[in-house]
């Protein structure tokens, strides 16, 4: 099994790199970090931080050329997305053994392992990106002192973002990938919805160990399934990003003053503490669907969104 210290960062490839840091910046309210350009691997690059959460991160990737890896995603896509997850893990030699032993493709570099994150029998689209101390060259780390970066003047409100909540895979057959996840990274099931009670998608939810952070599993329910749809295009990747936001009303603002549109809100109640979701459309946010919730009191909206009360 792999050993998961902490999930490190969510990593996204754009075409146009300022663009996409500026929406992050303005509208997510991340704070960059770190800039880099790396010929070696095709690329430029931008680290952010979410500033409220548990040291979590986000980064951007744009390709320098035609020929770039990241300029081949983008074509296989036909537009921006997210491409990987990066975990730290506890010893590498022990990862390469394990990938093996899975079956799944994987391609070693100097700095990290690149596995995809899927039954190797099966459609895949999610990388893992796997690195381990002491070696800290991701995002353009390379062990050298880096800049300061001074933080933009901020444009206007923001989403009020506090933490990733759990990122949601598309797959096929939730069942099998929930054992697979189990085998693959010690993951363990918490939830999952009854049958039929959505009309076209299952899902389940995961605990990752090593991180406060759940993985959703999400499958079609009918062959006019928008979940169907997503696997057609993209393959087994990652569905959505959930972020917990500090303040509903100062989100809802926030999403006026940038002009970007708010999509599907759900509201409750649960042991009488509100609780609210809702979702910003892809083309919105660089490629990737995002759901945000904001709930009254600690547990409320996990429990009533994914978690049932007991009867």
């Amino acid at each position: 099994m792999l050993n998961i210290y902490r999930i490190d960062h969510i990593g996204q490839v754009v075409p146009d790199l300022d663009q996409q840091v500026t929406l992050l910046e303005a509208l997510f309210g991340f704070r960059r970090k770190r800039n880099w350009e790396n010929r070696g691997e095709g690329c430029r690059g931008v680290l952010l931080e979410l500033p409220a959460s548990w040291c979590q991160r986000w980064e951007v990737l744009a390709p320098l050329s035609q020929d770039s890896q990241y300029q081949a995603f983008l074509d296989n896509l036909k537009g921006p997305g997210l491409h990987h997850v990066a975990v730290q893990v506890t010893d590498p030699a022990a990862a390469n053994k394990h990938l093996k032993a899975l079956g799944v493709a994987f391609q070693e570099g100097e700095r990290w392992i690149d596995a995809a994150f899927a039954p190797p029998q099966g459609p895949t689209g999610l990388t893992l990106r796997l690195f381990a101390p002491p070696v800290l060259a991701t995002c353009g780390d390379d062990g050298k002192p880096q800049p300061a970066i001074e933080a933009a003047p901020a444009a206007g409100p923001n989403l009020g973002i506090v933490a990733i909540e759990q990122v949601g895979q598309a797959h096929p057959d939730r069942d099998g990938l929930a054992r697979w996840c189990e085998q693959a990274v010690g993951m363990r099931e918490v939830y999952r919805t009854r049958e039929g009670e959505h009309p076209d998608m299952a899902t389940m939810v995961l605990t990752i160990p090593g991180t406060q952070m759940h993985w959703e599993l999400i499958s079609p329910v009918g062959k006019e399934s928008f979940v169907q749809r997503f696997l057609d295009k993209r393959g087994a990747g990652i569905a959505h990003v959930t972020f917990e936001v500090r303040d509903y009303e100062q989100a809802m603002a926030a999403a006026e003053y940038h002009g970007v549109p708010t999509i599907n809100l759900h509201e409750g109640e649960t042991d009488g503490a509100k609780w609210r979701d809702w979702f910003i459309h892809p083309k919105h946010t660089g490629g990737f669907l995002v759901q945000l919730f904001w709930e009254e009191r600690p547990g409320v909206w996990s429990r009533s969104d994914k978690i049932p009360a007991p009867r």
